[in-house]
């Protein structure tokens, strides 16, 4: 029997199975150390109004499978405004059963409504995600992402 699988908005009451989420993509990225994010601190980001973030979690009969997350930003160069998908994740289990495709089109769906676009950012590495952006119709350039901590801009400062 197929799995039944379901894509919705996230609310406060799922911080934990996202906050589940986002530790195994950052135990899979090697980057679990620098998780700040808690259930707590996204319960209260999704209560917000407006929220500080948009997730949508996908469900593999009723169990958390994967989310796409994002922020509405203004883009100084494009002169208006488009949504920054921040992370894509599907667990491990639930690889290849359309998680990720459904994700990112309910992601699509909630950017019509808009009329907006979209922009992330993928290891340069990470062969496979590039293939299924391309696949998407997604564009791709390359770039270098710069991080300055708080601590180092205060130093600089």
């Amino acid at each position: 029997m197929t799995p039944e699988l379901t894509v919705r908005r996230a609310t406060a009451a799922d911080a934990e199975d996202l906050h589940a989420l986002m530790r195994a993509l950052a135990e899979h990225e090697g980057e679990a150390a620098y998780l700040a994010a808690t259930p707590a601190s996204l319960a209260q980001a999704l209560a917000a109004q407006p929220p500080r973030a948009a997730f949508l979690l996908a469900e593999l009969d009723g169990r958390a499978a994967g989310y796409v997350s994002w922020t509405r930003v203004y883009g100084i160069w494009r002169g208006r405004d488009y949504f920054n998908l921040d992370d894509l994740f599907v667990a491990e289990a639930a690889r290849g059963a359309g998680v990720g495709e459904a994700l990112m089109r309910a992601f699509a769906a909630e950017a019509a409504v808009e009329g907006l676009g979209g922009r992330w950012e993928v290891k340069t590495a990470n062969h496979g995600a590039r293939r299924f952006y391309a696949r998407l119709g997604a564009t791709q350039t390359e770039k270098v992402v710069v991080h300055w901590s708080a601590e180092a801009m205060r130093t600089t400062a």
